[in-house]
Formats: structure tokens, sequence, C-alpha cells
């Protein structure tokens, strides 16, 4: 479209929604693991494998904007610098992969059953090594749902993006859209193994306080970019434009109705419905809004990507020197 972003294509905007997605899965699929253990097993699996596919997917796309991808498989040459921000993220999105795959493995049914009849003592372990992978995934886990906006406010010359609100924006909409995957997987297996009660009750609180969190960063990201005085800079009047784009341009609609109401409004109230709601209809319910919140999650990152247009730095410094 005219006058949007044209430097970042699709690749970048989707490992952002996929590695923050997998990363916050991840740290949700602890939270049920940690509250009921081997219960909810084959939930804690089927999500923390879910989160290791995004995560990888999400490492491809990454790969894939290097001048030669498949080089850069080989990553102990492809990323040495590590005063580049991308080398930081890809090497941490690898060791989240590493820690997650490892994680699915021990609490798979079937590996640990195998491995407990091999050893007397892995059947003891296990649960303590779960436990203990979980926690150093979860600090992974948080680190890449950090560095997808960070990869972004690092870009010079964008200042839609040259913002610490964005790496907030995206940390918390990876842990929504984190604890949505998971409650997808949970739907897909209410008959096979369903949560407790309590257990989707704290995931129903938790998409509460994250969908308010996401709105309040949102809108201070905003007032924020579309607040600031166009005289003051050339750069304020692009982040004004950026602004303008996003909230009543070309982008408003897809951000209103997918991001606002779909994304966020909607899993709010399905939360809230369900908190209150005793029928089953009321916690079916959430299905439907945990997938609203990754499609706006999803949105977010395309419309946060396409709105970063970039401030002429050579007319930049020469009004900032005037000034």
């Amino acid at each position: 479209m005219e006058g949007l972003q044209d430097i970042w294509g699709w690749q970048p905007a989707l490992y952002l929604f996929l590695g923050g997605m997998g990363a916050g899965a991840f740290i949700a699929a602890m939270v049920v693991y940690f509250r009921e253990g081997d219960k909810a097993r084959s939930t804690v699996f089927a999500s923390v494998v879910a989160a290791v596919v995004c995560l990888a997917a999400g490492l491809l796309l990454l790969l894939s904007e290097l001048i030669t991808p498949l080089r850069g498989m080989m990553m102990w040459q492809s990323f040495s610098n590590f005063g580049s921000w991308m080398t930081f993220g890809a090497w941490i999105v690898f060791a989240a992969v590493v820690v997650f795959a490892i994680e699915a493995l021990v609490v798979w049914e079937k590996i640990a059953t195998a491995l407990a009849k091999r050893s007397k003592g892995f059947e003891g372990q296990a649960p303590k090594l779960a436990r203990v992978l979980g926690v150093i995934g979860c600090v992974l886990g948080f680190c890449v749902a950090v560095y997808t906006g960070i990869l972004l406010m690092s870009a010079p010359g964008v200042p839609l993006w040259n913002t610490l609100l964005l790496p907030c924006l995206f940390t918390v909409s990876a842990l929504d859209t984190g604890v949505a995957l998971v409650e997808v997987v949970a739907f897909a297996n209410r008959k096979k193994a369903p949560l407790t009660k309590e257990t989707s009750r704290i995931l129903q609180y938790c998409v509460v306080v994250l969908v308010v969190l996401e709105l309040v960063v949102l809108a201070m990201l905003l007032v924020s970019m579309g607040g600031a005085s166009v005289e003051e800079s050339p750069a304020a009047a692009v982040a004004v434009q950026s602004a303008e784009l996003i909230t009543s341009g070309v982008l408003a609609f897809p951000f209103w109705a997918l991001v606002i109401v779909l994304g966020l409004v909607c899993p709010l109230v399905v939360a809230l419905i369900a908190l209150v709601g005793k029928s089953e209809k009321a916690h079916n319910a959430t299905f439907f809004g945990a997938l609203g919140a990754m499609i706006g999650g999803c949105a977010l990152r395309f419309i946060i990507v396409m709105a970063g247009l970039h401030a002429d730095p050579v007319v930049n410094t020469i009004s900032q020197l005037m000034g």
C-alpha cells in the first residue's frame, strides 16, 4: 500500500508473532504443569510441542532474512557478532528451541514410560527434571518475548519502533497469545484430560490482566506517537504520521477490527463471562476468545511493521543542529 513501510517484508512480522506466541505458550504451559503435574501431561506436552514448532518456524523466518539463508544454518559462523541484536536474538531463540524440545521429551508419556522401565531412578527424577527445565525455559521464553520488541526498537530511524514501549507491548502480547494457544490445546484435549476448574480460572485471570495491560501499553504507544509536536523535528512528524496510519489511515480498519475488537475486547469479554458464568457453554466460548486473541496478536505485528515509517536521517540531523 502507498505510504507504508516497505523495507521489512512479511517474514519479520510473522517471526515476531510466532516467536512471541511460542515463548508465551511455553510459559503458560508451565503454569499448567506446575499446577497440575502429570495429570495435565498430554495438554502440557502438546502445548510445548506447539511452542517448539512456533519458535523453530520463527527462527527459519529470521534466517531467511540473511543474504545466504542456507549458510545461516551454521549459526556459529553467521551469528558471531554479539554486538548485534539479531545475533543475540538468534542464539536466545535457538537455546529456547533446544530447552523446549527437551522438556517436551521429558513430559512425553511414552518416552517417560520407556525410560522409567530402563532406569528405575528416572521415574522419580523425571518430575524434578521437568520442573528445572521448565524454569530455565520460562526465563528463555521471557527473553525471546522481550527480544521480539527489541529487534524492531534497535532499527534506527523509525520513531514508531524506537521506544521502550514497543518491547513492553510485544512482551505482554506474547504472553497473551501464548495463553490463548494453550487454551486452544486444552479445549481440543478437554475430553481426554480436562484441566481443573482452578487451573482454567487461573488462565482466565491471566487473560483479563494481560489484555488490560496490553490495552494500556498500546494506548500509551499511540498517544506518545500521535501527540508528538510536528514542529519539534522531522522524526516527530513521522511519528505522528505512523500513529495516524494505524488509528485513522489505511491500517485503521484492520487495527480496530482485528486487533482491538477481535484480539482484545472479545477475549476480555469471554474471559469475564467464563469467570462469572458456570455453564459449560460459557467455558467453551473461551476457545473462540483464544482464536480471536491469536488473530489479533498476529495482526498487531503486521500493522506495527507496516506503519514503521522511516525518518530521513539527514533532514533530522540538520533539524536538530539548527534547533
